[in-house]
């Protein structure tokens, strides 16, 4: 089986995610876990950005899970956004990754990683699909894939000013469930 790096991007704000989706946080979390879970068994190597939320949540099922190669990207800086509320995230972690602030952790995440999987939309997600956006256009990171999971997307698909520039490279998998059978195919 190859080594696969994978990096998780996603909200962190539950309560925003649930208001916008009408879904209930438990759906949200029950799809994390299997998420985790999948990628756990299929012996992927994590990367997640050092905050809650779904990426979060992901990471925690990884580990619980027996993943074995938890990578937490922290901002040493806690510039221009805080850092603080990260310490519990990179307990968990088998190694961290400590890059110079907030934006090379986002920066990363999607740039490290062969994989990036997205969660939900957020802000802040929005500007990591940027990232991959300038690096589709200078020819720049690792990726090759990014999956967007249809049911944790508002809408199913990406917004159209992204979705259209990161289209090469896009998969949609309707359901997480589907990612074992995507990896499955990936890995061989």
């Amino acid at each position: 089986m190859k080594h696969l790096k994978v990096g998780i991007i996603g909200p962190t704000n539950m309560r925003k995610l649930t208001r916008l989706t009408g879904k209930p946080k438990s759906f949200f979390l029950k799809k994390a876990e299997e998420l985790g879970r999948i990628l756990a068994i299929h012996g992927c190597e994590l990367w997640v950005n050092s905050d809650g939320g779904m990426p979060g949540t992901v990471a925690l099922s990884y580990k619980k899970h027996k993943g074995k190669s938890l990578v937490v990207l922290y901002p040493r800086k806690s510039a221009p956004w805080p850092n603080k509320h990260t310490q519990p995230y990179r307990k968990v972690a088998d190694r961290v990754s400590i890059q110079p602030n907030w934006f090379w952790a986002n920066y990363e995440v999607v740039s490290a990683p062969a994989l990036c999987i997205c969660v939900g939309l957020s802000a802040g997600t929005l500007s990591e699909l940027a990232y991959i956006k300038w690096n589709i256009q200078f020819q720049k990171g690792k990726l090759k894939d990014l999956v967007v999971i249809e049911e944790l997307v508002r809408g199913k698909i990406l917004p159209p000013e992204i979705g259209i520039e990161v289209r090469s490279m896009v998969t949609y998998l309707k359901k997480a469930e589907n990612l074992d059978a995507f990896l499955e195919k990936l890995l061989k």
